[in-house]
């Protein structure tokens, strides 16, 4: 085997997943993993648990503490890499440091955007994406007795969650018609919002906020642009995020959504790689390209870079959109085309049962499952997501897919006796 120097920049899901991979294959090339962060690998998904108090800081590692000595990479935390030189195979950070590579994996991930007329700078007003965040609101939270999050998505409602919590008064504002509006659709939406109304949190959609108040370089509250006044001495902002491509900025390695990848998570360089939330991507479901900024995401494609990287070609199948949280002991699970705008090219099968936080909802093109939604009753995601992976003909049994019953004994007679072995043997596609 050829010996290489192999340069990672991130570390989190995707660069994490790339080493030990390339580590099963390669234990003689050299690893450098450059990070901006100097905390421990940790978990961002369980950020929101941090913040409320379920967890302690050490619950959010996911590799043990000696992970990086055991792997033999080299790592520079605290480190940022400010420019990348394709052509002469190295990197620039902002340290002055200069590290050459043979192959090159841009794992950058992404970031919170915060509006222009938001003074970011501001004490009070925080965004939550990293554990630096979240220690910062935490250390806020002494005396604070309001919250404000502008986004009722994912990160804004698990914030809107962990804020109250923590015995916070929480205001939630929100610019769609809806909560979650990138995850379920509005009937969904609605059964979500009664749950999060009993508990305390209040929701507004159909608004942004127009001004943010301060006094003496703190904030004190929001004003609205419907004319609402809010106050609050904690202001999250979590409304959307970008893929960190600033350090290609001067390069012609193409992006769009995001760093344009193959199927082997190559850039348009042969030597250059990106994974994670940075990488651009097939989508299954949708059928284009995008960012599917999610964990499990992030660390199949460190796997498949990781191989390419190694030596051993893979290739990825794609991702498909997906996101899961609980609200209350209400679970709920999203896949792919969930809640398209227009209805009319899909079957669209549904049963809703408000009174019990019972929705499901499948979306059916050509046959196939292009998206799904359960809450309420998750039992049965893994066999459907198997079913959208495989990109299976679902016509023979398409009754039975709501079915509080529906598994893979449904579907092994009906030509899933292949995505039965699959699943079991926890096979990726």
């Amino acid at each position: 085997m050829t010996f290489m120097r192999i340069l990672i920049i991130g570390n989190s899901a995707a660069g994490t997943a790339a080493i030990e991979t390339i580590r099963s294959q390669d234990n003689e090339s050299s690893i450098v993993q450059i990070s901006d962060e100097t905390h421990p690998l940790y978990s961002r998904c369980l950020l929101s648990y941090y913040l409320a108090g379920k967890i302690e800081k050490n619950d959010l590692s996911f590799r043990s503490a000696d992970f990086h000595k055991s792997m033999n990479v080299e790592l520079h935390p605290g480190r940022y890499v400010e420019e990348v030189d394709p052509l002469g195979q190295k990197v620039a950070c902002t340290d002055g440091s200069i590290h050459a590579y043979d192959k090159l994996l841009i794992a950058t991930g992404s970031s919170a955007k915060v509006p222009d007329h938001i003074p970011g700078n501001l004490e009070g007003v925080f965004v939550l994406r990293t554990l630096t965040d979240a220690e910062a609101i935490k250390r806020q939270l002494p005396g604070a007795k309001k919250a404000v999050i502008l986004g009722g998505g994912l990160v804004g409602m698990r914030a809107a969650d962990a804020l109250s919590r923590a015995g916070l008064k929480v205001f939630v504002i929100v610019g769609s018609n809806r909560i979650l509006s990138r995850m379920i659709d509005a009937e969904a939406a609605r059964i979500v919002l009664n749950t999060v109304r009993d508990n305390d949190i209040e929701v507004m959609t159909g608004a942004d906020v127009s001004e943010v108040l301060q006094k003496d370089g703190k904030v004190v509250g929001v004003m609205a642009d419907n004319g609402l006044m809010l106050d609050c001495e904690i202001l999250v902002v979590a409304k959307s995020v970008r893929a960190n491509t600033d350090l290609i900025r001067d390069t012609d390695i193409k992006t769009r959504w995001g760093i344009v990848t193959n199927a082997s998570m190559l850039t348009n360089y042969e030597n250059i790689y990106a994974a994670g939330d940075v990488a651009e991507t097939f989508d299954m479901t949708a059928e284009e390209y995008t960012v599917n900024a999610l964990w499990t995401c992030a660390v199949q494609q460190g796997r498949v870079a990781g191989r390419n990287i190694a030596g051993t070609p893979a290739q990825y199948a794609g991702s498909v959109a997906m996101n899961a949280l609980n609200f209350w002991g209400i679970p709920i699970i999203s896949f792919g085309v969930a809640a398209p705008e227009d209805e009319s090219p899909y079957t669209i099968l549904k049963d809703s049962r408000p009174a019990q936080n019972i929705y499901k909802k499948v979306v059916i093109a050509n046959n196939r499952i292009k998206g799904l939604i359960l809450m309420g009753q998750v039992a049965n995601a893994g066999v459907l997501f198997s079913l959208i992976q495989n990109k299976m003909d679902v016509s023979p049994f398409m009754d039975q897919l709501l079915s509080d019953r529906f598994n893979f004994g449904s579907v092994a007679g009906q030509g899933g006796k292949s995505v039965l072995e699959k699943y079991y043997r926890g096979q990726s596609v």
